[in-house]
């Protein structure tokens, strides 16, 4: 049997990697698997935690791969894929390697991603299967046509397939972790303090039923929530564990709480197996954890769910209407209280920025904030973001409505970033300048007060992070105070400070 050609996957820079934000690729991890476990020669190269990643994409297309695969997310995602992407058509000029991108972005824009020079097919929806039948048909040459999944240029015209049906979870393969360097991506935790090797291990489930506004994941996984049985979710969870010698875990469900009972029994499962770890996981609703008994609580605590991160939004019972979030703030303000009575640390997410939000409204989000931080001194914060309209939310039509000019272009959408200011009206033209000048201080005070601080407790080496937190605990201190009396006002240092953001992480990059 002829050896298998090679495929080369890339996940690109993000624009702010750092500490434990940067997390193994697993959207190039679970499309890697198939074609690994058959025989092929994957190679990941991720621009995160790989500094001469240009010399090594280099060096691996000299092995004439079938295809290029990138991941992208809209925003700055898009910028440093583009980036790549120009090596492999500079180098492969004389014989064309096909550039294949998916992700979220693509995957909702695949007719617009083609448009671009640096693109020649999509991968639309999850690309387990439909990445394997495409790599399998290019190394034939093959007709794409009959490919499920994946939209491609036809000379100057884009055809976009059928969909690909939604995979079975149960039936993915193990996550093939010798193909990265993992020890690149175990980190001390900003939430797991206390957990010196926390890794993010991947997903027990997948999709959300639920229809918040602000979120993809309802266009792209049609609302549907599949889930592993407790024997493989235990499995995903122990197998690494023990690989790796960790002490903590982030499992990346968006909801991995929504069934409580399989919850319990993954739980039971993780002390039964005497695993001694601290987790968390990125979704879990205030109302669902507002339903869960405290037999049920008190378990998840017994096998190490010390952080929990909640989805709390807004301040404003009128705006979590509009954004279809499905609770009110009484739920977000429960949730907290039972969190602090059963010891476990309350992650709270929270936006502003809406087409009609008022001031009043903003400012009832920031004292949700200090609110919830008085009730339970353990609850922690991520930055106060900027709602930024995705194409394939369900809100994407009311920001329309209210003045959104969506890019035209792939390139176009690499200034789409939630953590930053929108001096130029882009993304929140609802708002004249002042009022997008002072969103953006509010998200920078946030992350100066609250995610920054977090962040630095993420520095693996200890004597760095202990003089790191010593001298920035003054500093987060002030910027705390000022979020607390809403001086958010223009300020020059706020300014400086996201010119340094753009020169530490954004390099390479100008607008």
């Amino acid at each position: 049997m002829a050896e298998h050609k090679s495929v080369i996957l890339i996940y690109p820079k993000t624009g702010m990697d750092f500490g434990s934000t940067v997390a193994p690729p697993h959207s190039l991890l679970t499309i890697a698997a198939p074609l690994h476990s058959e025989g092929y020669r994957v190679k990941i190269i991720d621009q995160r935690v790989d500094r001469d990643w240009n010399k090594h994409l280099a060096d691996e297309l000299m092995l004439d791969p079938i295809c290029i695969g990138i991941s992208s997310m809209t925003g700055m995602h898009i910028h440093f894929a583009v980036e790549a992407a120009r090596i492999v058509r500079s180098l492969t000029k004389n014989r064309a390697v096909p550039i294949v991108w998916g992700g979220p972005h693509p995957s909702i824009l695949p007719e617009q991603t083609l448009n671009s020079d640096y693109v020649d097919i999509v991968c639309v929806g999850e690309g387990d299967i439909t990445f394997n039948e495409l790599v399998k048909v290019l190394e034939k040459g093959g007709d794409l046509s009959g490919v499920k999944g994946i939209a491609f240029k036809d000379g100057n015209k884009a055809v976009v397939n059928s969909p690909a049906p939604l995979i079975d979870v149960e039936k993915l393969l193990p996550v093939p972790w010798e193909l990265i360097d993992v020890e690149k991506y175990i980190h001390p935790d900003m939430y797991l303090k206390e957990s010196s090797r926390t890794l993010d291990i991947g997903q027990t489930s997948r999709g959300c039923p639920f229809s918040c506004g602000f979120c993809c994941s309802a266009s792209l996984r049609m609302r549907k929530w599949r889930a592993m049985s407790v024997e493989r979710s235990l499995q995903a969870i122990v197998d690494p564990i023990r690989r790796f010698k960790l002490n903590g875990i982030w499992i990346r469900d968006d909801e991995f709480y929504i069934d409580r009972e399989r919850a319990s029994r993954i739980c039971e499962g993780i002390i039964r197996e005497k695993l001694s770890i601290s987790w968390y996981t990125s979704g879990t609703r205030v109302d669902v954890f507002n339903k869960a008994s405290d037999e049920q609580t008190s378990l998840l605590k017994k096998s190490g769910a010390y952080v929990l991160k909640y989805g709390a939004e807004s301040g404003s019972d009128r705006i979590l209407k509009m954004i279809e979030k499905g609770i009110k703030v009484e739920d977000t303000i429960r949730a907290n209280l039972k969190a602090k009575k059963h010891g476990i640390t309350p992650a709270f997410s929270l936006m502003i920025g809406f087409p009609t939000q008022t001031f009043e409204e903003i400012d009832a989000t920031i004292e949700l904030m200090f609110r919830l931080k008085r009730d339970n001194p353990s609850a922690q914060f991520e930055a106060i973001a900027t709602y930024t309209a995705l194409p394939g939310t369900p809100m994407y039509d009311l920001a329309l409505k209210n003045g959104l000019k969506p890019p035209d272009s792939l390139e176009g959408w690499i200034n789409w970033n939630f953590i930053d200011y929108d001096l130029e009206g882009e993304r929140i033209p609802w708002f004249d300048l002042d009022a997008r000048r002072k969103i953006g201080n509010i998200c920078y005070l946030s992350i100066l007060a609250n995610g920054f601080r977090n962040a630095i407790d993420s520095i693996e080496n200890v004597l760095l992070r202990m003089v790191a937190k010593a001298f920035y605990t003054p500093i987060s201190l002030f910027y705390r105070l000022r979020l607390e009396r809403k001086w958010y006002n223009f300020s020059w240092d706020l300014m400086i400070i996201r010119f340094i953001r753009a020169k530490l992480f954004y390099k390479g990059y100008s607008k």
